[in-house]
C-alpha cells in the first residue's frame, strides 16, 4: 500500500512540481526556513487558545472551540487515514476537531492572511472534507505568522459549509497525481535537467540544483 498525504501530492505530484517526487524517494528534507518556524509557534498559540487551555487576549474574538487540537507534531489524535483504492492510502492530520458538530479546524499563518475565497477554493479543505463524511463545516483561523503583530491586525476567523462536490473535486485531484505517480515522468519543474525555483520546495537541498 503507497501511503500518500495532502503535503506529498501537493508539493511532489503536481506538472510543475514532480521532480520533488525523486527528493521525496531519495529520503531528502525540506530545506528549513524561518517562516514555517514562525508558523508553528503561531499555530501552537491558537490551538492552545482554541481548546481552551490558555487565554489570549488577541484571539478573544474568536468564539469556536475544538476538544480536540494537535498537541505535537503527527499527533495520533488528529490523524485520517483512508483506502482510497486497493493500492492507495490517503494520511494527513487535521489541525483541530469537534466530532460532536461535525467540524475541523485548518489554522493558516502568513503574511498577508488568506482570504475566504482562497480557503473555498483550498484543495486541502476539500481533501479533508474526503477523509471524513461526517464532517459539514470547516472553519479556518488566519493570521499572521508573527503574534506581535496581532492586536493590530486581529486573527480572522472563516467558516465554509463541506459539500458532496468538494469531495468529488478532491477525489478527482488524487486520482490525477496517481495519474503522474504511474506514468514515471517526474522532471516537472525542471529545465535542462535543473530546478529554476526558488520556491521548490526541498529548496538548496533540492538534488536538481
Amino acid at each position: 500500500m503507497i501511503q500518500l498525504s495532502f503535503s506529498t501530492i501537493n508539493s511532489c505530484l503536481q506538472p510543475n512540481n514532480s521532480h520533488n517526487w525523486i527528493n521525496r524517494q531519495l529520503g531528502l528534507k525540506p530545506e528549513e526556513r524561518p517562516e514555517w518556524k514562525a508558523g508553528n509557534i503561531a499555530h501552537n498559540i491558537i490551538q492552545k487558545y482554541i481548546s481552551g487551555k490558555e487565554k489570549n487576549k488577541d484571539l478573544a474574538h474568536i468564539e469556536y472551540r475544538f476538544p480536540i487540537v494537535e498537541e505535537k507534531d503527527f499527533d495520533e489524535r488528529c490523524k485520517f487515514d483512508f483506502n482510497f483504492s486497493s493500492k492507495y492510502n490517503i494520511i494527513g492530520f487535521y489541525d483541530g476537531l469537534d466530532m460532536d458538530n461535525g467540524r475541523m479546524l485548518e489554522i493558516k499563518s502568513s503574511d498577508p492572511v488568506w482570504s475566504l475565497g482562497r480557503f473555498a477554493s483550498s484543495m486541502q479543505r476539500k481533501l479533508y472534507a474526503l477523509s471524513n463524511p461526517k464532517f459539514s463545516e470547516a472553519v479556518l483561523i488566519t493570521c499572521s505568522k508573527y503574534p506581535e503583530r496581532w492586536s493590530k491586525e486581529k486573527p480572522k476567523v472563516y467558516s465554509v459549509k463541506l459539500t458532496d462536490r468538494d469531495r468529488i473535486e478532491a477525489s478527482n485531484w488524487i486520482v490525477k497525481a496517481v495519474e503522474l505517480l504511474e506514468s514515471g515522468k517526474f522532471d516537472g519543474g525542471l529545465e535542462d535537467g535543473k530546478c529554476t525555483n526558488p520556491y521548490c520546495y526541498y529548496g538548496s537541498n533540492c538534488s536538481f540544483k
